[in-house]
């Protein structure tokens, strides 16, 4: 459980920014003294976008319908019926609800994160209209990347549209706990620094975007299969390629072996199920709660409630 790194002068600042139409996450750096972006200047500049990606895409629905299309022929050939796909890095769910429906095989289920609850719940609407009767298989959560609240290998295939982008100091940690939730194919449509021109890596370099993700993953142990370039990106100055990776090797359950609740604490593998409206960890205690239907499962909105897991087990005792 950690405190918020953004105070509330910080957010009356970063909504100003918003107004005038400036860089908040510029803002909140200078302001910080750091040159790379936290996890908390990007949820708080991704919350006050929240509803600009969906207007954008809705605006040029075709444009981003042929990148999904793209993306689902590449994603399609590493996924099996009956799959579970996290879409981490979700935002407004604009690119889960236009690649979902272009799926073949479609997964079973549909995990998709953000660090903005926002943004998700903008986003629910556009990927309800695009998802149709396929909606049910759709499950957004609130989480940081860097601390997944999933089990170990509870997910077949992993996905990222552009979530990486942002956190070029944080690309190994991102990487190795993508990695751990995930049992077959990492599969990351993200800016490719070393395919860029001159003035696009620059832009990247001020922006601290990622880069070397080839050699990030031989560091961590996975391996590379495929760089694929992507030729519907929406800017010349930040490439889109698509990265294939195989994980590093793990023992990996079989899916009839894999427990039915697969959230678990963030960044561990101990397990949360859902009671009473919320999700809580018998083994530490905390429980977390749910808004709006989506579930905010991230380490500093954790509860500590060690009361109730007594009783809980008081109570199981008695049965």
């Amino acid at each position: 459980m950690g405190k918020r790194g953004i105070d509330y002068s910080d957010l009356l600042d970063a909504r100003t920014a918003r107004r005038e139409g400036r860089n908040v996450t510029e803002l909140l750096r200078r302001k910080k003294g750091l040159a790379l972006n936290t996890p908390e200047i990007i949820e708080t500049a991704y919350d006050l976008h929240a509803g600009t990606t969906t207007r954008i895409v809705e605006a040029n629905v075709d444009a981003y319908a042929r990148f999904a299309a793209e993306a689902a022929g590449i994603l399609g050939r590493h996924l099996n019926d009956g799959d579970t796909l996290l879409d981490a890095g979700a935002g407004e769910l604009t690119t889960t609800g236009l690649l979902a429906p272009r799926l073949f095989p479609m997964p079973e289920r549909i995990l998709a994160l953000d660090i903005s609850w926002s943004r998700l719940f903008t986003g629910r609407d556009f990927a309800r209209k695009e998802m149709g009767a396929e909606i049910g298989r759709l499950e957004p959560f609130v989480a940081d990347m860097g601390e997944i609240p999933l089990r170990d290998k509870s997910v077949d295939v992993t996905m990222t549209s552009h979530s990486l982008e942002p956190n070029g100091g944080r690309l190994g940690e991102l990487l190795a706990e993508l990695f751990r939730v995930t049992a077959r194919k990492l599969v990351l449509f993200e800016p490719c620094y070393e395919i860029n021109s001159d003035a696009g890596k620059r832009r990247m370099d001020e922006l601290g975007y990622i880069k070397d993700v080839a050699g990030e993953v031989e560091r961590l142990g996975g391996r590379l299969d495929e760089r694929i370039a992507i030729a519907h990106g929406d800017n010349p100055l930040n490439p889109t390629a698509c990265f294939v990776i195989t994980p590093p090797a793990a023992p990996v359950p079989r899916r009839d072996e894999r427990p039915g609740d697969i959230f678990s604490v963030p960044g561990t593998d101990h397990p949360l199920a859902k009671i009473d409206g919320f999700y809580f960890s018998d083994e530490t205690g905390l429980c977390f709660p749910v808004l709006e239907g989506i579930p905010l499962l991230k380490s500093d909105l954790a509860i500590l409630a060690s009361a109730l897991a007594d009783r809980r087990e008081a109570v199981a005792e008695i049965r």
